[in-house]
């Protein structure tokens, strides 16, 4: 039987398409940007970060962990101050405030960095007013562990408030807290925003790191009236500098509760709005600068004709301090990084950390033991602790220099396939490295070190102390090429040379810690030969250190070295910044 086949039926055609004459889906109307906005979207990057390597939420519990240890510490100085006699408790208040507000503003240009997952320049396209993208970073700023632990550690002062003065002066304490926490946080940006700005002009960046070291030798004064007023409970000095400060927005705030103990309404409300202004000033001040200093394109100068040295014309491309070095790859990786050291901007923000070092360590650490009156410096140099105060401070000074290249590679991110391509070895990648920080570090050391010790009386320690610094450096540079290999991790792509990616600022300060902690463990046995040693030969730390440190030094750099011709392809990925 035969099938007759249906007729065929002509289907429907598609329509043309029309192009942009199309009709098109109506948009999404999320209407205009909100400050709460830029809090959710902090939320959801420190969610997303989590996600993935495992290495990353390691770092973040062991920040969570070093965050409460502080937290802790902080509580402990705020509640003691709070707990204090009636007339040092307000000059207490100001200092502990003072130094909170003071520590945001410094920790970040000295040390960690800022965050800056929100960087403006993510936004410049965007139609997001000036106003509310600043509120809304500053929202955003206010997430994270270091916001936590300063409003934990200022609401140690509610614990005398509430003891002596009540419900309602813990509920003053309570809100000076929060306020003094906007204070910290407006401070931090406004005062790094104006920094990156400066920092673009090379003559501006040497300048500013000059006025920031100087400004932390200051401190050290402020901690010696401190010291007095709590040992013999009066100071003529630190009540009237802590009376001042209760009268700015770096301490009103924490102040209140005092007032609010002593029944004086009128000075609560005084000393709140005081914070408040405060604010409101750094808001409007970040405002002016936000734009310029985080959009903005670093000026260059004009071009400099390179004259030929000797008829030697590469060597006119090496520092003067190299060019009796022997020309080879090393040579030029040194000069490479000296030069870095220099011109770049995140680099030369660090410079910073190196000049602290140098000059403020020393200075803090022999003067602030040094202080005091006859029976306590008398009791200082029984305990050992004033006889010991500038190899102290090298142990000190020489771990922190070292400590800048935790994360050496970071600094180069993409760069660094250059020497992928080139096949430098990984060990002379880091020695070059550890070098060109010792050729710019270590003079301003010594100077400082010998200026102290003139300036102290102590030049006695000066062999000792030389010996420590050095073998500190040595130990930390080896444990900083460990770990920039092993736990490398990339910078914002950003013109602010003081940003830091989220979650990195607690990596970086816990990787900092670790190497701190290493490097002081094996420069103990030189701590102890010291005090061990008869002073006839305390000069023999001076080449044992310098041994000691060179050997482990050494050991770092081959170790992190054979690690770093393994893992350059893993490091390259690590340090090359992630973009949206």
């Amino acid at each position: 039987m035969a099938v007759t086949p249906e007729p065929h039926v002509p289907q429907p055609r598609a329509a043309p398409d029309d192009g942009v004459l199309a009709a098109r889906p109506e948009p999404i109307r999320g209407g205009a940007p909100k400050v709460t906005d830029f809090v959710r979207l902090k939320l959801r990057i420190l969610r997303n970060t989590m996600r993935g390597k495992k290495s990353r939420v390691w770092l973040f519990v062991l920040g969570i962990i070093f965050g409460l240890w502080a937290a802790f510490v902080g509580v402990s100085m705020f509640a003691a101050s709070s707990l204090t006699d009636d007339n040092l408790r307000p000059t207490l208040a100001a200092f502990a405030g003072t130094g909170l507000v003071l520590a945001w503003i410094l920790v970040p240009l000295l040390f960690f960095g800022v965050d800056e997952t929100l960087d403006p320049a993510r936004f410049a396209l965007l139609p997001v007013p000036r106003r509310t993208l600043a509120l809304g970073m500053l929202g955003a700023a206010f997430v994270g562990i270091p916001p936590v632990v300063t409003l934990i550690a200022a609401l140690g002062a509610t614990v005398g408030a509430v003891f002596d003065g009540g419900v309602a002066a813990g509920a003053v304490a309570v809100l000076g807290a929060a306020v003094g926490l906007a204070v910290c946080v407006a401070a931090s940006r406004a005062v790094t925003s104006a920094f990156a700005g400066m920092l673009r002009s090379r003559k501006v960046r040497d300048l500013a790191a000059l006025l920031i070291a100087l400004a932390g030798i200051s401190c050290n004064p402020v901690f010696q009236l401190i010291f007095a007023l709590v040992e013999n409970g009066e100071s003529k000095q630190a009540t009237t500098i802590g009376g001042v400060l209760s009268w700015t927005p770096l301490a009103a705030p924490f102040v209140a509760y005092v007032d609010a103990i002593e029944g004086d309404w009128a000075l609560v409300a005084a000393r709140l709005a005081i914070g408040v202004a405060g604010v409101a000033a750094l808001l409007w001040w970040w405002l002016q600068t936000i734009e310029s200093a985080m959009l903005g394109t670093a000026s260059t100068g004009a071009a400099k004709k390179v004259k030929a040295i000797d008829k030697l014309p590469v060597r006119a491309f090496l520092p003067g301090v190299l060019r009796s070095w022997p020309a080879g790859r090393f040579t030029g990786l040194v000069a490479r990084e000296i030069r870095y050291w220099f011109r770049d901007p995140r680099r030369r923000a660090s410079l910073i950390s190196l000049l602290a070092a140098s000059i403020v360590v020393p200075f803090a650490f022999t003067f602030g033991f040094g202080g005091g009156s006859d029976e306590q410096e008398a009791a200082r140099q029984s305990a050992g602790m004033s006889g010991g105060a500038l190899v102290f401070s090298l142990l000190f000074a020489g771990a922190f220099v070292g400590l800048v290249l935790v994360n050496q590679f970071g600094n180069d991110g993409t760069a660094y396939a250059l020497h992928m391509l080139t096949n430098v070895p990984g060990q002379v990648e880091l020695a070059a490295r550890a070098a060109g920080v010792g050729i710019l570090a270590f003079p301003l050391l010594a100077a400082g070190t010998v200026v102290v010790s003139v300036i102290a009386g102590h030049t006695d320690q000066l062999p000792a102390a030389l010996g420590v610094g050095l073998c500190a450096f040595g130990i930390s540079v080896g444990a900083a090429g460990i770990t920039s290999v092993l736990a490398p991790y990339p910078m914002p792509d950003t013109t602010n040379p003081f940003a830091m990616n989220t979650g990195q600022g607690s990596a970086k300060s816990m990787l900092s810690f670790v190497c701190m902690l290493a490097t002081w463990a094996l420069t103990a046995p030189l701590i102890v030969a010291f005090f061990l040693l008869p002073d006839a030969f305390a000069w023999v730390l001076l080449p044992v250190g310098l041994l000691w440190g060179s050997g482990l030094a050494w050991t770092g750099t081959r170790l992190a070295g054979s690690l770093l011709e393994r893992r350059a392809p893993e490091v390259l990925v690590a340090v090359t910044p992630k973009r949206a």
